[in-house]
């Protein structure tokens, strides 16, 4: 049984208006969403047909997340609302991002790197590691899970790594077929993200105050990694779309640069709220193609 009060659901990425999806099987060079040149990218095995199809959904999405106003991405948050103001004045997009099944970690990697997506070293994933074991009852040590990010040429001529990949390889202990196949059809990890540009508490305060009353979303609780973020490591807030609101994107995460547990310790989750919107995402049924 799920227990969905005590995990992190993914958002359905939107879909860019953008050329023929740069991952699907083709049998000659082509022209990657990231702007490189690649070689044939049909290689069987390391990541399934519908991992490709995510991978793909996602560079698109983070494209289009690149240009796009807050309000844009925050919908249906009022244009000239708290929510959007505010994070116009005080966060950049910073990535998409998904959870993908290679065969091993170093396939993956591999793979991602013959796409010529140039992907950064991985490091383990605390937080992920963490919502996965819950979800479905594993233990930990066997919760293996990767990061890595992807540099992507973006509209806006910037190289940004865009996507945020969770890597859970097929050969850990902890993997079963079922994990994959509920991760695939809800799509619980995949997230917009905002880094904070200068997060302080009081910011903080105000960013989740007006992220739960003009976009109607609901706070979620956080969670801290040493491994990402510099000396003092990374501090993430979640938020999950609340039951009433109908939209594309169902999970927004804010990144900061530093620990701020304290703030993560000292308020309240939008706990019941959470818990309906995780039952209502579950009952809607497999997430559509982005």
């Amino acid at each position: 049984m799920i227990n969905a009060g005590k995990w992190a659901c993914g958002i359905r990425s939107m879909r860019s208006r953008l050329p023929v999806n740069p991952l699907q099987e083709v049998s000659m060079p082509a022209l990657h969403s990231s702007g490189n040149a690649v070689e044939d990218i049909s290689e069987e095995g390391v990541f399934s047909p519908s991992g490709r199809r995510q991978l793909a959904d996602t560079i698109n999405a983070a494209r289009f997340a690149s240009t796009a106003t807050p309000a844009t991405l925050l919908a249906p948050a009022p244009q000239d609302g708290e929510a959007a103001r505010l994070t116009e004045q005080t966060c950049l997009f910073d990535h998409c991002g998904v959870l993908l099944f290679p065969d091993t970690l170093e396939a993956g990697l591999r793979h991602l790197d013959r796409l010529g997506l140039a992907p950064l070293p991985a490091v383990p994933s605390v937080v992920v590691r963490h919502r996965l074991a819950t979800r479905y009852l594993l233990d930990p040590v066997g919760c293996d899970v990767a990061i890595t990010r992807l540099r992507l040429q973006l509209p806006d001529g910037r190289r940004h790594a865009a996507v945020e990949v969770f890597l859970f390889p097929r050969d850990r202990i902890g993997y079963h077929s079922h994990i994959e196949d509920s991760e695939v059809a809800h799509g619980f990890e995949r997230h917009t993200a905002f880094v904070v540009r200068r997060p302080s508490t009081t910011l903080l305060a105000r960013l989740v105050a007006s992220w739960r009353a003009d976009a109607g979303l609901l706070w979620e609780g956080g969670g801290y990694n040493p491994h990402e973020g510099g000396p003092e490591g990374s501090t993430v807030l979640y938020f999950v779309r609340d039951q009433a609101y109908q939209t594309e994107r169902r999970r927004f995460e804010l990144h900061c640069a530093g620990d701020f547990r304290d703030f993560l310790d000292g308020r309240a989750r939008d706990a019941d709220a959470v818990d309906r919107a995780y039952r209502r995402w579950q009952a809607t049924g497999p997430a559509a193609s982005d």
